[in-house]
């Protein structure tokens, strides 16, 4: 797709590393190279992923990010038409979104041909306004030349805000109107089922890609089947995206 993918969530434990593993798998699944980096400079979770060669980017200098660090990496995204997924921390939101905002580059990447996707993560549960503040907060700093993918994470409950779902919500309705909606993802419910929820965690923790999972002896048949289908829930959600 020669496109570029940045995980943007100003609220921390919410899925934004497995959202950046999980799709990585999936665009590998339509067979896309594809190029990972992790820019969080306290949890580097996506970069432990060894079966998926993600580069681990510094981009703190005396405990503070520094937006110029990023351009190294801009540069690199810039010059290869391979699709681009970069996982960021909560503490490197706010310079982030700032830095893709004032330096233009959502434009400087359409201009190259590539096509842009923020992908922002909200959950239900205690969180639930911090992650709609975030992904209000990333609307307004998103042009015309990028879109937003908005995943649901329903682990810590249904993500409803003020009774409604997001997509019924004032701010989503504005913005997909503005064009800046690509689309929305469900990580369905799965906390009633310790069976999902103990695979899910163990795959998690050791790091594997469900193409390790499934060669792994550490795994049962029927463990390995559910990681299988919520794997294939979380692809077909994302089938749906119009990319």
């Amino acid at each position: 797709m020669n496109s570029f993918h940045s995980v943007q969530q100003g609220k921390g434990g919410v899925g934004k590393s497995m959202t950046a593993v999980v799709f990585t798998q999936y665009l590998q699944s339509k067979g896309a190279k594809v190029l990972c980096a992790d820019t969080d400079p306290v949890n580097r979770t996506f970069s432990r992923y060894k079966a998926l060669d993600v580069a681990a980017i510094d981009i703190a200098e005396g405990g503070n990010v520094m937006q110029r660090k990023f351009d190294p990496l801009m540069e690199i995204i810039l010059s290869t038409d391979a699709d681009v997924v970069v996982d960021s921390g909560a503490a490197t939101f706010l310079p982030l979104t700032r830095y893709l905002a004032e330096n233009d580059i959502y434009q400087i990447m359409a201009d190259h041909g590539k096509t842009v996707f923020i992908h922002c993560v909200l959950v239900g549960g205690q969180a639930r306004s911090d992650t709609y503040d975030g992904l209000a907060d990333l609307l307004g700093k998103v042009g015309k030349s990028a879109k937003v993918v908005i995943w649901e994470n329903e682990f810590w409950g249904k993500v409803e805000f003020d009774g409604v779902p997001i997509t019924a919500s004032k701010l989503y309705k504005e913005a997909d109107k503005a064009g800046k909606i690509a689309g929305v993802v469900k990580i369905i419910d799965r906390s009633q089922s310790d069976t999902f929820t103990g695979d899910i965690k163990q795959m998690t923790q050791a790091n594997l890609t469900l193409a390790e999972v499934i060669d792994s002896p550490d795994f049962s048949f029927l463990a390995k089947n559910r990681l299988k289908k919520f794997v294939g829930d979380v692809f077909a959600e994302l089938d749906k995206i119009n990319w």
